[in-house]
């Protein structure tokens, strides 16, 4: 391999996005890996355990003219928004137990000693010098460089924000406009017929004769379903998907009583104990002020009734969790990641799709952990019977297998659960 064959260093790589004098050495370090590093950028040895600490877990004491790592002493974490981070470890010294800063921060800083003649590199490198970090410091961030951003930028992972606040976004609104897309949209929809239906369907089991009320039932699908299982249903929706509905029955003539009515709002309409049973499906996590709703459920759910709902995965769904191609175009799911954003973000999240369309669309949901709805229920006494993780059969695989394999045989997309109202707990 000839010097002008080697990889570029990784790390010079990244900071050259943001530091735009930044130069860029030649990997000598893990060349045939995913993060090729040069000499700068690979590993120092601490003076106290005698380890080889990558370059952002060590720090140099410019006065003991030693090197210290995090494993040997304590060290601090200093917010400071900086080449790709947001912050950096500051250690304390071994030796006098000064705090210096590890040394991604001590290059940038201009500390690092290859930059103040402390130590001399082993190996020919290029050693920035920095002189222009207000114009660093300017630039926006989180950048396109830094921590996921890094990892999500090999693919193209769905695009979304968080929102601190409702006011320029309508749910009803957005519902509406969504309304026409879901209506238009393929017949056959995979997931809900292969993998959420068939477990709501378990879990709720109608028979003959039961009251079932399906909360934000949409264009009714799951209500026709439970009435062909015997069941006298209430549809209730705040959507025009709920006009389809109407429009369906007035076909079909099931006998279904669809009303338009606000989750949040149920016992406007209905009196105590007025349901054996309720279900929710695919809807729970789109509710603004979903403790109200799950307390107007227990109020019109008759004592033993049973309460059944189904969400994207908290853990493993949009937007706590995100997936994405590498390379971005493959249709093979071994090329397909799947990173965890932030689970315990509970701000709406607005995203937009369909951009490959003539019109793009957005949606709101409502990112909430698992332990947000379980302690809801709990509180307004619907105890927990039973949870599912519906997980893509070998038959699903085979008949499925670029919906299936290497994904949701591996990764739950929805979560399902089964309670029951206990007063006298």
């Amino acid at each position: 391999m000839t010097f002008s064959d080697k990889p570029l260093c990784f790390y010079c790589s990244e900071y050259a996005k943001v530091a735009k004098d930044y130069s860029v050495n030649f990997a000598s370090k893990d060349e045939n890996s995913f993060t090729p590093r040069c000499f700068l950028h690979w590993k120092y040895k601490c003076d106290k355990c005698g380890g080889m600490i990558h370059f952002n877990g060590i720090s140099w004491c410019s006065t003991c003219k030693k090197f210290t790592c995090v494993s040997c002493t304590e060290e601090k974490m200093v917010r400071k928004k900086f080449l790709v981070y947001d912050y950096y470890y500051s250690i304390s010294c071994h030796k006098c137990g000064e705090y210096n800063p590890a040394l991604d921060f001590a290059e940038y800083n201009g500390t690092h000693p290859f930059q103040i003649g402390d130590l001399k590199p082993a190996e020919d490198v290029m050693v920035w010098i920095p002189i222009s970090k207000e114009e660093i410091e300017a630039q926006e961030f989180p950048h396109k460089a830094w921590g996921s951003e890094r990892v999500l930028s090999l693919g193209k992972p769905t695009t979304f924000k968080r929102l601190d606040t409702l006011k320029d976004y309508n749910p009803i609104s957005i519902w509406d406009t969504l309304a026409a897309h879901w209506l238009t949209a393929e017949e056959e929809d995979y997931h809900h017929k292969y993998k959420i239906l068939p477990e709501v369907y378990r879990l709720l089991n109608a028979e003959k004769g039961d009251k079932i009320l399906d909360v934000a039932c949409g264009k009714g699908d799951l209500a026709r379903g439970l009435v062909r299982r015997g069941a006298i249903v209430t549809g209730i929706d705040i959507s025009k998907m709920l006009d389809y509905a109407i429009k369906t029955e007035k076909k079909e003539k099931l006998g279904i009583n669809y009303l338009k009515l606000n989750a949040e709002k149920l016992t406007d309409k209905f009196e105590r104990s007025s349901f054996d049973k309720v279900v929710c499906n695919m809807a729970l996590m789109d509710i603004e002020d979903f403790k109200t709703t799950i307390n107007q459920i227990s109020y019109i759910l008759k004592e033993n009734g049973i309460f059944v709902f189904s969400i994207t995965h908290p853990a493993f769904a949009f937007p706590a969790c995100t997936s994405f191609r590498v390379p971005e175009d493959s249709q093979r799911n071994e090329d397909k990641l799947r990173i965890l954003l932030d689970y315990f973000d509970e701000r709406p999240a607005v995203f937009t799709f369909g951009i490959k369309s003539s019109r793009a669309l957005q949606a709101l949901t409502f990112q909430r952990p698992i332990s947000s709805y379980l302690n809801e229920l709990v509180k307004n006494n619907l105890i927990l019977r039973e949870m599912s993780e519906p997980k893509a059969s070998e038959e699903l695989v085979k008949k499925f297998p670029r919906n299936a394999y290497l994904d949701d045989d591996l990764w739950p997309d929805f979560l399902i659960v089964k309670t029951v109202k206990k007063s006298n707990i």
